[in-house]
């Protein structure tokens, strides 16, 4: 196309910058514009041809010359930055970047800032958090509309761009040319890859990625640059002159391009279709079918909704935004394009990354109010969200289910489909929640009827979706997940926006609009009632239910706020009652269903029920959903009738036929309730109780239920500060509490996490403060808000606990401390008006009925209805004095009751009356169907029956004169039925709370069939008595009369006989003792109850008839037509008598003096209800109620009084011989117990006697056979140990042929290769001014050079003998203690590999866990039966030194090289196996071939890690006081028996004289008289160059192990001889000239009388040695101590390792040691290196010198020295350098340290590079050890499959690897095969962890969590203190 073009060829030739200077001069020039664009046109027409590629490297460069105009790209940058005036940062991020958020200075919640501006602003003492941005985001600082200018950086802000200079004209003139151009050239390549073809767009935008790269550069120049951009991306001129497909250009081949490019954009356009939005919105530009673009940005916000928002044209678009016109601009394109970015999620492949991304631009646009609401008021906004949305869930509507399907035309969302299940309505929900929290736009909102009508009609589609049916038969076979989408959607959709609308009604000036919300909100509930054909409430529901209710939950919160904020009453805004009755059904029905639920009966549902009723009142659901039903259905509790709400609860809880008399169950009842009856019984409690103590919405203010819901979570349980803030409920997506911190302060104590001593590590905890336990712990609450039954279960166990610890320390059951009810707010009725209802009075009758005689109701049913009661006697109306004279009482009130039918028991709603009304016999009505009789039905009794069964007979029905007829029964065919219930509670016994009467018992039963339906006014006196004891016909029942046996009893109805013995005196033959709680609450368990005085009982037995076919779905059975002749009060009465556990238990006394005050309220009598104590068993609350009832009238007084006296007639003398007899029976069983006791202590003291005679016997000097530690003096005469096996329990010694073994884990490790000579800790480094770690200052490192060095110069057989390996990669060995049978370890280590379910054990590499301890372990160390026999060998006589060198000198002559063949040497040489395993084969051998000398290497350097690794975990040292507070020495050591498995296999190896050594090293002289010399091999280590340590090691192993302690002390006194002149000329080394001269100057030892000093050897050995060039360099280091004291320094390692192993081997205290000072003093007198007292003065190293005569003083050390220096004319400076590095005081190895702010080292290396591969690791990780980034579970870094963490954890630490990694805060330790996620080493000002920092609080370093993991290493605990492990096949 630009071919034709010469000038534009010419230009080209001119180079970059040429061409760019020339352009820029020709725009300077005053030539005419058109000309120079002509030109600059012709350029670009040649440079951004469309037939070009558009990332052509070439064509993006002659771009950024061109803009530059004669200067560099990077000069022409640097310039224009100098100008940037910009207010704001803007800058754009993409997810998992680090942001910020500070709740301080953010007006809006979605404020962000970069990690620049929040350092340079000043956020100290601010509520902020470091955060991962998931969808990305923009930085706001400087925006004042999202932020508060206090967190302004120095940068941003108004007062930024104050003193700017304004930019040069012509800087910017080529780039305003060129840049509507280069926007062109991206809309063609944008549209080119459009095509219908075109498989991916991620590929286009792939390959315009340098493009964008460099339009990204160029925004980066600041404001100026931006506002070109700008001005060419929002000019509708220059989009069309460029665009306009009827502006031609001139050139055919362009044009023609031109017009296929249209087309190509016509056809996207159609192919992106919008919603039918309605009529009257048609021609609004957000909602017409036809897009306009008449701008760039129009047009490329096209292509970004097309090509599904692009990350990189994403971040273009969004980083101009600071620019204030194109963020209005870029607005405003955005809401064109809305609706079809509904269509897009609903369509797209990834709905999750799309909605993501369109929220990240929304979220910048739609946060500013000014903005938003423009955008609302222009561009419909709101219209195009709510369309939008309907459109979206319009098509994915199906058919509800609700009721009869065939009479519901309702439609509801499906939630299976992928719109719902994969949230793709989620960014516009998110868009609309923040454009509503603008209040301009929520009243808009409200205010327009179209709007709020679409709404309603949107939220109708999610009412009473997904609709669960109740499963009756087999368990559902796939369980639906559709319940998550549908309360996200409910949340998200519904609930979000309410809380948003409801935030702005604060005010009358809102009540038109709050109104107008309401009005048709009903509107929209009365059609959805209609559409499911729901008129009536008696439409049934029992099978199926739905959660999802948000138009009731919209209509109740609006009218709770509304109320609340508005003053307006509610009165005003309630529906007709019948309307109301209607609303009350569903959330009703969803609390009956969520009881269901908990109690079982939906169990076949699967678990996916039980998730729906958990979530229903989860803490971020419970405010939109169950307190939002609560409150609607306390509304209708107020408001409807009291008698009809109650039925309808009755009903809909299904527990009728549970409240009825009656003993047969309908048929259809039976199928719906089953063996769920009671247990829906409580429920319906709970819930009545729950529904009038509830004051959430009622009148409670915010901080008041801040306090309960925060005292709510504390009792269930201690939490973290995190979890209380998760917890709290909210109200969605407003603010969290202001109050939160003062709330906590003020109910919960902080509790600092404590390390336990098993290594777990706690956080800190809140917990509530003892207040909280007395004055406000509700039960009822935390019913309400536990998503766990056993949350509440734990609450009432804290709270018993707490009790009984503090205030009542009697056993008996604490009742749950049901709270009064705060005061209900003026607006509002109590809902406690509802138990003002004669129906509620019945339901209480008959349950405390139930309750006296039937022991299967739970405690806890009571306790509910106790409470209910007491609420009702609380808020009952106290009749006036005027209106209702007091008169004299004169009985009782009768009055007789149709069964379930409890509008008709009561004449009245009187409280007062109803208490004392008599209720005398319960009338049945049955239809015949219901009262179906089966013959043949097989009856049981369940329980024994003896003579002594009594019946209790009413007191109040009891005619005077009536035969006292007593009727026995049995069943027919059981001759003895003493002992024939195996099920029964209890044996024996009537309940003592009971009364009895010998003279009058009766039976009260009258059964009337369908048939023989009494008259109604019969009166029950009017039957002869033994009418109302028989059956009415002889087929129902038969009676064989017997006066003295048991009668025969055969009904074909169950029945129930309640045990009530009238009072009386007591059967004589009282002989047992009953828990009468356990018999009265079988279902509390015999465990749990008991109470404080139990009294004897009667020997009567219950009797219980059972129907063995209908046994599981009935509970209970009652007689039919009761006589019952109670009322509440005496059942009351009866009551407190039966939880007493004692008759007449209730005082009345307590009432006597109590005055009646009669006011027209009863809220003065009980004024101090809220003060009363709330802390009391059952009689305790049944007793206040009785004082309560008594002060609400005389009446009520006087008949507790009578009804008591008529139960229990005052009878002193009786009493006083029943409390008599009752002393004398416990004093009796006191006496037997105490028998009991004396003769079990006897039978245990005789036998422990016979015990220690037959020890006695078996051993004569008193040695036990147990395995503890003995005495010194008795181990060392014990001849044989033995041991216990801990698996077959037999303790035996170890023999050769059957060996015991001690359990062992083996590992490798390289602790001590970490030592350092720095006594301090390396930083670890957080920036890159700090030093880098170093990896040679190791002991590792060290070591691996001296190796290095040796194997260049000397023979590999000489230098493997001198030193040790095992700094890394060495073996520890530990123990647990235990000892076993090598022959059941191997039968214990068969069964393990035969077992599955060991996952966590590598059984074939030998693992297994200690039988007895449990710990883990991998080998086992035979135990010789050597250990012990310290008499063996013979002790040394001798007294010279010459003699005792020698012997030693004959034991290494004679080494016993091939020990007898035995499975003890079998064993060992397994463990032996087992140990050279267990390291890495690096590790094992260095420089050499496998040979005896280089197994016998690692043989000693076993024993010498262990020993090293001991001192180590001694704090480095012997001092008693640098060790560790926490001990990190094992409990129990293996060192002696290690060395023996060790010595074994040392000797086998040795082919080489070993003597030899020990006699070059003693001074012995040599065999065939050879005078000392330089050792015969030139290639041999010099002595001064070995380790002496490695020498002495050696040297134990191969001598005799139990060998007397003289010969020890002899090697050692040796071998130090060595060590001194090794560090002599170690020092000599450090001395200055000065200070060599002056030593040298000091006159030499003449005599052996003149004491030894250093100072006097270390000039005979300077004065040998200089004869050569050895000190011609001056020292590089120079130390401060003195020599002495540097010398005695250099001694003590090896010291400290002959002190442990002179403890071990002879079982030695180690001395105590105060202070470094004198640890070399006690140790050399420990190891009786200087045995005679001196003068302080007199002491020096020199002294501890031990020769056998004058002249081997002289001649030794002469020879050593000789040594080395034919070592030195060898290799001058390899003799120095080794001689030098000689003794090295190393420090205890340390993990480095580490910064105390976790935010310092996060931000220097979440984006760091790994060395190796040099990329940012996703999960970067850091080496605690060395300080090394590792890649964590990478493909990028694995070499020969494994993961770099593992090989690192092999290379740094021997296969202990110690994680941090950086993004979680997690420490990950790697052991071996294993790994295992430690836990946190930092913490929040709260002290817990922020895994994965999800809440971003500053972090802070826990010393103490830092030392425990440092002391775990340390120790080798890892695989004992962490259980989690996991195996990490080598993939970290």
């Amino acid at each position: 196309m630009a071919s034709a073009f010469s000038p534009a060829e010419d230009l080209m030739n001119k180079g970059k910058r040429g061409a760019a200077a020339y352009i820029r001069d020709q725009y300077c020039n005053p030539i005419s514009s058109d000309a120079r664009q002509q030109q600059i046109n012709e350029l670009l027409d040649t440079l951004l041809s469309p037939g070009k590629a558009i990332d052509d490297w070439e064509t993006i460069d002659w771009c950024k010359w061109l803009m530059a105009g004669g200067r560099t790209p990077d000069e022409f940058s640097n310039t224009v930055r100098l100008y940037d005036n910009a207010t704001t940062c803007g800058l754009v991020w993409t997810p998992n970047f680090v942001a910020y958020r500070c709740r301080t200075c953010g007006i809006s919640p979605c404020m962000a800032l970069c990690q620049e501006c929040f350092k340079k602003g000043n956020h100290y003492r601010h509520d902020f958090n470091m955060f991962l941005s998931q969808a990305g985001g923009a930085c706001d600082c400087g925006d004042t509309s999202v932020m508060k200018e206090i967190g302004f950086c120095d940068r941003h802000g108004p007062k930024a761009a104050v003193d700017k200079s304004p930019a040069p004209l012509d800087l910017m003139c080529v780039a305003e040319a060129m840049m509507p151009r280069m926007i062109l050239r991206l809309i063609h390549h944008l549209r080119d890859n459009c095509k219908v073809s075109a498989p991916d767009f991620r590929v286009a935008i792939q390959d315009a990625d340098a493009y964008l790269t460099m339009l990204l550069d160029l925004n980066h120049m600041g404001a100026l640059m931006r506002h070109v951009m700008t001005s060419a991306l929002t000019s509708p001129q220059k989009y069309r002159g460029l665009m306009d497909p009827a502006n031609s250009s001139g050139m055919t081949e362009y044009d023609r391009y031109c017009q296929e490019s249209h087309g190509i954009y016509q056809d996207a356009i159609k192919s992106l279709p919008n919603p039918e939005p309605p009529d009257e919105y048609k021609d609004c530009p957000s909602l017409q079918e036809d897009l306009v673009h008449t701008t760039f940005l129009e047009e490329l916000m096209f292509w970004t909704v097309a090509y599904e928002f692009p990350q990189k044209l994403v971040c273009l678009l969004l980083n101009m935004l600071p620019d204030p016109d194109y963020k209005e601009a870029l607005t405003r394109a955005f809401v064109l394009h809305y609706s079809r970015i509904a269509m897009m999620l609903e369509r797209s492949n990834d709905p999750d990354t799309l909605s993501n991304r369109v929220v990240h631009v929304s979220v910048q646009l739609f946060s500013n109010e000014r903005l938003a609401l423009r955008m609302v008021n222009q561009l419909k906004l709101l219209h195009v969200m709510v369309i939008s949305l309907k459109y979206m869930m319009s098509k994915i509507l199906v058919e509800n289910t609700l009721h009869t399907p065939n009479k519901n035309f309702h439609f509801v969302v499906d939630c299976g489909r992928p719109v719902m299940k994969e949230h793709c309505y989620w960014p516009l929900v998110s868009d609309l929640n923040n454009v509503l929290s603008h209040k301009p736009v929520a009243v808009q909102f409200l205010s327009d009827d179209t709007l709020l009508e679409m709404w309603f009609d949107f939220l109708s589609m999610f009412q009473g979706m997904n609709v669960n049916q109740r499963e009756m038969g087999a368990h559902v076979e796939f369980e639906p997940t559709t319940y998550y989408a549908a309360f996200s959607a409910e949340l998200e959709a519904s609930a979000y926006p309410m809380w948003a609308l409801v935030s702005h009604l604060r005010g009358p000036e809102s009540i038109s609009v709050s109104r107008r919300a309401l009005s048709f909100c009903l509107t929209a509930l009365q059609d959805w009632l209609d559409a499911i054909g729901f008129t009536s409430p008696d439409v049934c529901d029992a099978l199926h239910v739905s959660f999802h209710i948000p138009l009731h939950r919209y209509f109740a919160v609006f009218m709770c706020e509304v109320v609340r904020q508005q003053g307006v009453t509610l009165q005003e805004l309630l529906p007709p009652t019948d309307m109301l009755h209607l609303l009350m059904m569903h959330p009703l029905r969803v609390q009956v269903a969520l009881y269901e639920i908990l109690n079982g009966l939906w169990v076949r549902n699967g678990l996916q029920i039980k998730g729906q009723a958990m979530t229903y009142i989860q803490c971020n659901f419970c405010n939109s959903m169950v307190d939002a039903d609560l409150y609607l259905l306390q509304i209708c509790a107020m408001k409807l009738q009291p008698d009809i709400f109650l039925n309808t609860v009755i009903d809909k809880f299904h527990i009728k036929e549970w409240l009825s008399l009656c003993t047969v169950r309908s048929r259809q009842n039976i199928l719906l309730i089953g063996e769920h009856d009671t247990a829906m019984m409580e429920s319906c409690l709970i819930f009545l109780a729950t529904l009038i103590s509830v004051r959430t919405n009622l009148g409670l203010t915010d901080s008041e239920v801040s306090h309960l819901e925060m005292v709510t979570l504390l009792c269930m349980g201690d939490k973290t500060h995190s979890q209380l803030m998760d917890l709290m409920p909210e109200r969605c997506g407003t603010t969290p509490n202001r109050d939160f911190e003062p709330v906590l302060a003020e109910v919960a104590q902080y509790k600092a996490p404590n390390l336990e001593a098993s290594g777990t590590m706690q956080q800190g905890m809140y917990g509530p403060k003892p207040k909280v336990w007395e004055e406000l712990y509700d039960p009822l609450y935390v019913l309400l808000r536990a998503v766990h039954r056993r949350d509440y279960q734990v609450s009432m166990d804290r709270y018993t606990e707490y009790v009984k610890s503090t205030k009542l320390k009697s056993s008996s059951t604490l009742w749950p401390p049901f709270r009064n009810p705060a005061p209900v707010s003026p607006d509002y009725d109590d809902p406690r008006i509802v138990l003002k209802s004669r129906v509620f009075h019945a339901m209480v009758f008959v349950i405390l009925y139930k309750a006296v005689n039937d022991h299967n109701i739970s405690e806890h049913i009571v306790a509910l209805l106790i409470y209910l009661l007491e609420m009702a006697v609380i808020t009952s109306d106290i009749p006036k004095k005027s209106a209702n004279p007091l008169c004299p009482y004169t009985g009782s009130i009768s009055c007789a009751a149709n069964d379930a039918d409890f509008s008709n028991w009561y004449e009245t709603d009187s409280l007062i009356e109803n208490l004392k009304t008599v209720i005398p016999r319960a009338k049945l009505v049955h239809s015949s169907s219901e009262y179906n009789l089966e013959i043949n039905s097989d009856w049981e009794i369940a329980s024994d029956i003896t003579e002594n069964s009594l019946m209790l007979n009413d007191d109040f029905d009891v005619e005077i004169g009536e035969p006292s007829e007593v009727w026995d029964l049995e069943l027919l065919g059981e001759p003895d039925n003493d002992h024939r219930n195996t099920t029964a509670p209890m044996d024996t016994g009537s309940l003592p709370a009971l009364p009895t009467n010998e003279t009058l018992n009766e039976w009260d039963l009258t059964i009337v069939p369908a048939d023989e339906v009494p008259n109604d006014n019969i009166e029950d006196d009017e039957l002869p008595a033994h009418q109302r004891a028989l059956p009415p016909t002889v087929e129902s029942m038969a009676l064989v009369p017997d006066t003295h046996s048991p009668r025969v009893l055969s009904m074909t109805e169950p029945l129930r006989f309640s045990r009530m013995p009238q009072r009386g005196t007591s059967n004589p033959t009282t002989s047992n003792e009953v828990d009468l709680l356990q018999v009265l609450f079988p279902r509390l368990g015999a465990a749990g109850v008991s109470t404080t005085d139990i009294v004897p009982s009667t020997s009567h037995c219950h009797q219980r008839i059972v129907n063995r076919e209908s046994q599981a779905s009935s509970g209970q059975v009652y007689q039919a037509g009761l006589k019952t002749g109670e009322n509440i009060i005496s059942l009351l009465l009866k009551l407190h008598s039966q939880l007493s556990g004692v008759p007449d238990s209730w005082n009345p006394e307590d009432i006597a003096n109590s005055s009646f005050e009669g006011d027209n309220s009863a809220s003065n009598n009980f004024s101090t209800s809220q003060q009363e104590s709330k802390i009391g068993d059952g009689p305790f609350f049944i007793g206040q109620l009785l004082k309560k009832i008594s002060r609400l009238d005389p009446t009520l007084k006087q008949n507790i009084i009578e009804t008591n006296n008529k139960l229990w007639p005052r009878n002193k003398d009786c009493e006083d011989a029943q409390r008599a007899r009752e002393h004398q029976e416990r004093e009796e069983k006191r006496k037997k117990a105490k028998e009991r006791q004396q003769k079990l202590m006897a039978d245990f003291a005789n036998q422990q006697k016979q015990f220690m005679k037959k020890a006695m016997e078996t051993d004569e000097a008193g040695a036990s056979g147990m395995d503890w530690d003995q005495s010194e003096t008795s181990s060392q005469l014990t001849s044989k140990r033995e041991y216990d096996c801990v698996i077959c329990n037999r303790t035996t010694s170890s023999t050769d042929d059957k060996p015991m073994g001690l359990v062992v884990l083996v590992q490798a490790t390289s602790v001590i290769g970490h030592e350092r000579q720095q006594s301090e800790r390396l930083q670890l480094p957080t920036s890159d001014d700090d030093t880098l770690i170093s990896k040679n200052g190791t002991r590792g490192a060290n070591f691996d050079y001296r190796v290095d060095e040796m194997h260049k110069h000397f023979d590999t057989l000489s230098w493997l003998l001198s030193v040790n390996l095992g700094w890394e990669g060495g073996v520890h060995v530990q123990t647990c203690g235990h000892h076993l049978h090598l022959d059941c370890l191997k039968a214990y280590r068969q069964s393990l590999r035969s077992q599955q379910r060991q996952q966590s054990l590598a059984v074939d590499r030998g693992e297994y866990l200690c039988p007895l301890c449990r710990q883990l372990a991998n080998s086992v160390l035979p135990l010789s039966p050597q250990l012990g026999e310290c008499s063996a060998i013979v002790r040394s006589r001798h007294s010279s030194t010459s003699a005792i060198l020698s012997e030693l000198n004959n034991f290494l002559k004679e080494i016993q090289r091939n020990p007898i063949s035995s499975n003890l040497s079998v064993a060992m040489g397994k463990a032996m196996e087992e140990m050279t395993a267990s390291t890495y084969l690096k590790y094992k051998q260095k420089h050499c071939q496998p040979s005896h000398q280089s197994l016998f290497l690692f043989v000693t350097s076993v024993a010498r890690t262990n020993l090293e690794v001991e001192l180590v975990q001694r704090g480095g040292s012997l001092c008693s006081s640098l060790q560790e507070t926490v001990s990190l020495t094992p409990k129990r050591d293996c060192i002696v028996a290690l060395f023996h498995v060790l010595a074994m296999h040392a000797r086998v190896l040795t082919n080489w004289p070993v003597h030899k050594t020990w006699q070059y090293i003693s001074g012995l002289p040599s065999d065939l008289a050879t005078p000392l010399a330089i050792a015969p091999h030139e290639r041999e280590v010099p002595f001064l160059l070995r380790d002496p340590t490695a020498l002495l090691i050696q040297f134990i192993l191969l001598l005799p192990l139990h060998i007397d302690q003289t010969y020890f002390s002899s090697v050692v006194k040796v071998l130090y001889n060595l060590l001194y002149y090794q560090v002599i000329v170690q020092v000599s080394f450090t001395l200055t000239r000065s200070e060599r001269d002056t030593i040298r100057k000091l006159p030499e030892r003449n005599s052996s009388l003149t004491p030894l000093t250093s100072k006097s050897i270390l000039g005979l050995v300077m004065r040998h040695l200089e004869h050569t060039d050895f000190y011609d360099d001056e020292p590089s280091f120079r130390s401060s101590k003195s020599v002495e004291q540097r010398i005695q320094t250099l001694c003590l390692p090896f010291l400290r390792i002959a002190a442990l192993l002179r403890h071990h081997l002879y079982s030695q205290s180690l001395p105590d040691i105060r202070t470094t000072q004198t640890e070399f003093v006690r140790l050399v007198y420990y190891l009786e290196l200087v045995t005679e007292g001196m003068d302080w003065d007199c002491f020096n190293a020199a002294v501890a010198l031990n020769w056998q005569n004058e002249d081997a003083s002289v001649e030794v050390p002469r020879m050593w020295c000789n040594q080395l220096l034919a070592f030195y004319r060898r290799s001058q400076v390899a003799a120095k350098k080794l001689a030098v590095d000689q003794h090295i005081y190393w420090q205890p190895p340390k993990l480095l340290k580490l910064p105390r702010e976790y935010e310092k080292l996060f931000t220097y290396y979440h984006a760091k590079q790994c060395c190796r591969c040099h990329l940012v690791p996703p999960e970067i990780s850091i080496c605690l050890l060395c300080g090394t980034i590792v890649c964590l579970k990478q493909l990028c870094c694995k070499q020969q499959n494994i993961g770099e963490a593992v090989q690192h954890s092999i290379d740094c630490g021997g296969g202990t690897g110690i994680f941090l990694v950086v993004t979680s805060t997690y420490i990950i330790v790697i052991r071996g095969r294993r790994a295992c996620l430690w836990g946190s080493l930092y913490l929040d000002d709260f002290e817990e962890e922020d895994k994965d920092l999800k809440r971003g609080r500053p972090l802070y370093l826990s010393q103490e969590r830092y030392q425990l993991l440092e002391q775990q290493w340390l120790a080798h605990r890892f695989d004992h203190t962490k259980k989690t492990w996991v195996w990490h096949r080598d993939s970290l």
